[in-house]
């Protein structure tokens, strides 16, 4: 059994006790933990092969759910996961409705419970067999709000007898049915943990917004050299040495490493030079390597301290795992939600603090004899843009650790 902190004993008790409902916990929280949890009691207590759904909105936040279910899930030995989704994984790979019906029934003919994983793009799939599922989680389930994922949303959720609803930034509508407001899809909310809860137990840290004033007009024809040069005034400024830079474009990010010396003067100052876009995949220090590498790699930059500055367009705001960062760079205006999500990204341990606060020599809170006291967001504002960007990152981050409530966006 893993050591619990009390906001995931309590979230884990709401599962066990309510059949339907909401999760909302900051991210750090360890929101994964709690699904995991009362998995392994429902695989434990049934008699009989039971089918779970798990889904996420990326296939690396899908393989990612697997990795760390499966793992931790091995002492229930008679169980198969299923990937449905496209991509490389390293579990069966099912993804057409057929063949996830025939994965299905093998298994269950076998006795073996079943666990899916899937994206919101492919959660058709699953619906259209008209399973019955034992236990639907979504996981960043704001994201179940779209228009073209609302509807296979609720038919798995109508399917399931026990269906929850995970994120640390809930969208709510007043207009129509797809808010998370809408009880009959998404239940009451089960359990809300506050920002100040984590930072009590020591899951999190605090932020520290940085704005950083650019005396300079940004224009649409040299924003690269303008971004560039900015990604480099606030590395120095804030003596930041693991950096994920939230860029405006895949376009954006590939003219400033092929036409500007950002990347020549980042690697001649000791940096490794990551990117990861939907467009142009992962690279590191300019070689093109596979998503499963380049997160391997990451890892081990952050575990031997080595520094690095990661670029990326709208693909890790949301539940990847990024350890180590220690600032983050908004080159872009955000929806609340991404704003939260990316805030969520740099408030996350020290791999060393981490263990002392587990071992009790470090006492949360206790920040002056943290290894990494805080995390940075820092917010570059230009003469004709940026001061809107600033206004509502420190509105985000006043929501979430100074009012304990979620970052709330509507529809």
């Amino acid at each position: 059994m893993l050591s619990l902190r009390p906001h995931q004993e309590r979230t884990i008790d709401a599962l066990y006790n309510n059949e339907h409902g909401t999760v909302y916990i900051p991210t750090g929280g360890g929101k994964t933990i709690c699904m995991i949890e009362d998995l392994r009691t429902q695989l434990v207590q049934s008699d009989y092969p039971t089918l779970t759904v798990v889904a996420a909105p990326r296939i690396m936040l899908a393989l990612q759910l697997a990795n760390e279910f499966n793992e931790i899930l091995n002492s229930v030995s008679n169980y198969k996961i299923g990937s449905v989704h496209s991509g490389d994984s390293p579990f069966y790979s099912v993804t057409s409705q057929d063949d996830i019906m025939r994965f299905v029934s093998s298994a269950h003919t076998f006795g073996a419970h079943v666990i899916l994983f899937t994206t919101y793009h492919s959660l058709h799939k699953i619906a259209n067999n008209q399973f019955f599922v034992d236990t639907f989680y979504c996981d960043e389930a704001h994201n179940t709000t779209q228009r073209n994922f609302f509807e296979a949303t609720s038919i798995v959720s109508q399917q399931s007898r026990r269906k929850y609803f995970f994120t640390a930034t809930p969208k709510m509508s007043a207009k129509h049915e797809r808010g998370m407001n809408n009880e009959d899809v998404y239940g009451n909310n089960l359990i809300t943990v506050s920002a100040d809860e984590l930072l009590d137990c020591g899951a999190i840290l605090p932020p520290t917004v940085n704005v950083h004033t650019v005396d300079t007009v940004r224009t649409r024809e040299e924003v690269a050299d303008i971004d560039a040069e900015t990604v480099l005034r606030v590395i120095n400024a804030d003596d930041a040495e693991r950096v994920l830079v939230s860029a405006p474009s895949a376009r954006i990010i590939n003219a400033m490493m092929a036409f500007t010396d950002l990347f020549r003067d980042l690697r001649q100052a000791d940096y490794n030079v990551m990117t990861i876009t939907s467009k142009h995949g992962a690279i590191i220090n300019g070689k093109k390597v596979s998503r499963s590498q380049f997160f391997t790699q990451l890892d081990t930059f952050s575990a031997t301290g080595q520094k690095f500055v990661l670029f990326h367009y709208s693909i890790l705001s949301e539940g990847i795992n990024v350890s180590g960062l220690t600032n983050v760079v908004l080159l872009r205006n955000l929806s609340t939600v991404e704003m939260a999500q990316t805030i969520g990204r740099v408030i996350r341990l020290d791999t060393q603090d981490r263990n002392n606060i587990s071992n009790g020599t470090l006492r949360p809170r206790a920040y002056h004899n943290y290894n990494k006291p805080t995390g940075f967001i820092s917010i570059p504002v230009y003469n004709n843009y940026g001061k809107a960007t600033a206004k509502r990152v420190q509105r985000t981050v006043d929501t979430i650790f100074k009012h304990g409530k979620p970052a709330t966006a509507w529809i």
